[in-house]
């Protein structure tokens, strides 16, 4: 046999002994691990955990990422397999990561209702509606700024520490709830039947519902918390932002006595308020 092709009989011992303790290692690691919440996965599987919080941030932007995608056919933010931290079991990260989740799909919801207010082909949004649209969006974005800047925090030279999921849980709980509060104050405002296109909703009773909505849940707000909490300032914003076209009607009608009312909804606007000063 040539020189080549020689080999001793500790080349025979020690080659295929390596192979199946190592196949061996994989198999038994893949079986015990499997199930078990606080059992380490293979090396290979594990995520980096500021990649992660990376991603968390894009998520609550309203992006998909290598470990987070947008399903659109249930409408909500998913975590794709595979995703492994060394210092917390399966259950304990995804307590974590559920909660990003929902507050990301919250903030995306809020922006699905504003795309369709924008781009609804069936009908021309009414100034009121059309106003709280806009509100909504902007305190979209304030929202989403706040992932932006820890998003870019992360990317400063300055930063000497690592960002962790635990420490990101505990910095953005105030968004989490924000989404939450957000898109429940959407809903109750806007009935999903308007963007029916068998429903037409005249615009004078969209514009006293969306403010009287507003207002109840403002002064809910204001009774429960003092008027000191994110929710309370975004009731308020909301509420003054969906009030701009009525004001707009009234002092182009004061000072230039012409009232510009093509969707009627001053006349119900003001019926509602005037309701409302006899009430109290």
């Amino acid at each position: 046999m040539p020189d080549d092709f020689s080999f001793t009989e500790a080349d025979i011992a020690d080659g295929p002994k390596t192979e199946v303790a190592q196949g061996l290692i994989n198999r038994l690691s893949r079986i015990y691990s499997e199930g078990v919440p606080f059992a380490a996965p293979i090396s290979i599987f594990r995520t980096d955990e500021v990649d992660l919080v990376r991603c968390v941030l894009q998520m609550l932007q309203g992006f998909s990422s290598s470990l987070f995608y947008w399903d659109h056919s249930e409408q909500s933010f998913r975590a794709k397999n595979g995703i492994y931290v060394t210092h917390l079991s399966q259950t304990s990260l995804f307590v974590i990561l559920n909660q990003f989740m929902y507050g990301a799909t919250c903030l995306q919801l809020v922006e699905v209702f504003v795309s369709k207010v924008e781009t609804s082909s069936m009908r021309l949004p009414p100034p009121t509606l059309k106003a709280f649209a806009n509100s909504v969006c902007s305190w979209l974005k304030r929202l989403r700024s706040v992932a932006l800047k820890e998003e870019m925090k992360m990317s400063s030279s300055d930063t000497r520490t690592s960002p962790t999921l635990l420490g990101l849980a505990n910095a953005l709980s105030s968004l989490c709830s924000g989404a939450e509060y957000l898109l429940q104050v959407v809903r109750g405002a806007i009935p999903d039947l308007y963007f029916e296109p068998e429903t037409c909703v005249p615009a004078g009773e969209m514009a006293v519902h969306i403010l009287d909505h507003l207002y109840k849940k403002l002064n809910e707000v204001c009774l429960v918390q003092g008027g000191e909490e994110e929710a309370y300032q975004m009731l308020l914003y909301l509420f003054v932002g969906s009030l701009l076209p009525y004001i707009e009607r009234l002092d182009f009608w004061l000072y230039d006595g012409m009232l510009d009312d093509p969707f009627e909804e001053v006349i119900r606007t003001r019926e509602y308020f005037s309701c409302f000063a006899i009430h109290c």
